[in-house]
């Protein structure tokens, strides 16, 4: 048996105690990843369990106000629901719950609801968001202050039409929409927004769902340099389908050299009958 040297000895001793400290520490911080994994599951399912029970409570004070003759102040005023207001999950998911019903309901009861989230001390939530630095932050926060109507906020929302992110100006557009009419899109006409078709489709689900008439100079909005825009300006002159938009629409055919729009045009001119 060939005997070791002292100074193999200690290499070899000292090579096996930093695996034995290498092993302890990445066991350690194996442990430490599924304990911090662990902790994430288990956060997130009492997070839901929350939500689930705020949402029936939720649900059922909406219902309640909307069904029965129950004043609007006085659900506002309520114990439970003041005990509850301070808490950001409360106030998150009753303004999702308030959207989801405004959207299925019309007349009188979204009229209700509208009022309920102005009074409530929601709107307020809402606003805050807009001061955000995050733009996701501040698109919800649009999205939800102009899908429930709330006027006072359409100056703060016109103050960042010239945000630094395209999100935020995109859901701008649609917010001044909602709150004021597509005479809104005007103002745009002379901006490089590009509006793709998702948004396009969202601005004339808008125009549809609250019945939103035709302005007046729908027309100039041909003369836009922003071919989203004029790409948008046909499409609503074939929903609103009125003869002075099909004159329109026939002279900027002859004048303009985009292909796309001449043959979104064509499309538009074949397939319509226009109203007087």
């Amino acid at each position: 048996m060939i005997a070791l040297s002292p100074q193999y000895q200690f290499n070899y001793y000292q090579l096996e105690t930093v695996i034995y400290w290498a092993i302890i520490v990445i066991f350690g911080i194996a442990l430490f990843f599924l304990g911090l994994t662990l902790s994430k599951k288990l956060r997130r399912i009492k997070e839901l369990k929350c939500r689930q029970a705020l949402q029936k409570r939720i649900d059922s004070l909406l219902f309640e106000m909307l069904f029965t003759d129950i004043p609007v102040e006085e659900v506002v005023n309520s114990p439970e629901f003041q005990k509850n207001l301070q808490s950001v999950l409360f106030q998150r998911v009753t303004i999702k719950a308030i959207i989801g019903l405004h959207h299925n309901y019309s007349g009188n009861y979204s009229k209700k609801l509208e009022q309920f989230y102005a009074e409530s001390g929601l709107a307020s939530y809402s606003l805050k968001k807009l001061n955000s630095s995050q733009w996701p932050h501040v698109v919800e926060g649009i999205r939800d202050l102009s899908s429930l109507n709330y006027q006072k906020a359409y100056p703060r929302i016109v103050s960042l039409q010239n945000h630094k992110s395209t999100f935020v100006q995109t859901e701008v557009l649609l917010g001044m929409i909602k709150l004021k009419g597509i005479a809104e899109i005007l103002k745009f006409r002379n901006k490089s927004l590009y509006l793709n078709d998702w948004v396009q489709s969202n601005i004339l689900f808008s125009v549809k769902k609250h019945r939103i008439s035709a302005p007046d100079d729908l027309s100039d909005l041909l003369e836009s340099k922003n071919n989203s825009i004029v790409l948008l300006a046909i499409r609503l002159m074939n929903y609103y389908k009125k003869a002075e938009h099909y004159d329109a629409l026939l002279v900027f055919y002859q004048q303009t050299k985009n292909l796309q729009l001449k043959k979104e045009i064509a499309l538009v001119l074949e397939k319509t009958e226009y109203i007087n």
